[in-house]
């Protein structure tokens, strides 16, 4: 099984999985959560249901709260190889049925936009220097170290058919061009970040905030009255209680 991953030709997932010595880095629960390759793995998975849990231990246990662990730099590079494959099309929910029954039905969402948002919220954290982000210094300084492939990873999918796709793509882009390696995109973005700035969409005020960082007057455009969940995380939590 190969993937396109549109930046690096073709990549074989079970290699990248055999890339990186798993019984050297972890996540926040060894014990309880599934394993980080089991998760990875189980993103492609022919069962909707079975990538969507998969989703959620994905946030739940390698960010847990937020935080950096040894496999949070390994585990995005194999997010950003797997974005354009086409079993990440699939609508999922990262909720459980108890969770339903209790705040409501969540509506499903392709998968591809919750990967997005698991980069961008991962690469927002990355980007605290007022205050460290939870996790070691190490863990953090791996995962900024993969900004550019993250970058081109989802650079390919501003042009993506779904609006919805392009949008999260976009977004997951804009913590990253904090990178001084990075910041020479900006230019060519502006028009990008612009129009979603203007609209309705949920990352409305991220778009804003953006452009402000970039210099830009902002006063024109109408603040949200409060910023959009658009995380992947759920009313509870399993791991580490």
């Amino acid at each position: 099984m190969t993937i396109k991953n549109g930046y690096d030709g073709f990549v074989d997932p079970q290699e990248l999985l055999l890339g990186t010595d798993w019984n050297a880095v972890e996540h926040c629960c060894p014990n309880v959560a599934p394993a980080t390759p089991l998760i990875l793995l189980q993103l492609l998975d022919e069962d909707p249901r079975v990538q969507g849990a998969a989703l959620r231990d994905l946030d739940q246990a390698v960010t847990h709260q937020n935080t950096f662990y040894s496999a949070t730099a390994p585990a995005a590079s194999f997010v950003a190889a797997i974005l354009e494959d086409p079993r990440t099309l699939a609508e999922v929910s990262d909720r459980t049925p108890y969770e339903d029954a209790r705040y409501g039905a969540q509506p499903p969402f392709p998968l591809r936009v919750g990967l997005l948002n698991w980069l961008r919220s991962t690469a927002e954290d990355a980007n605290h220097t007022a205050e460290r982000p939870p996790g070691e210094q190490a863990d953090i300084d791996a995962f900024r170290a993969i900004r550019p492939a993250l970058f081109e990873a989802a650079r390919q999918l501003l042009a993506d058919n779904s609006q919805e796709v392009r949008e999260a793509a976009l977004t997951a882009i804009l913590p990253l061009l904090t990178a001084p390696d990075l910041a020479h995109h900006i230019p060519a973005l502006r028009d990008e970040v612009r129009a979603l700035a203007v609209g309705d969409g949920p990352h409305r005020g991220r778009a804003i905030d953006a452009l402000a960082s970039w210099g830009e007057e902002t006063s024109s455009f109408p603040r949200p009255t409060r910023q959009a969940v658009v995380t992947n995380s759920t009313p509870t939590d399993p791991w580490c209680a």
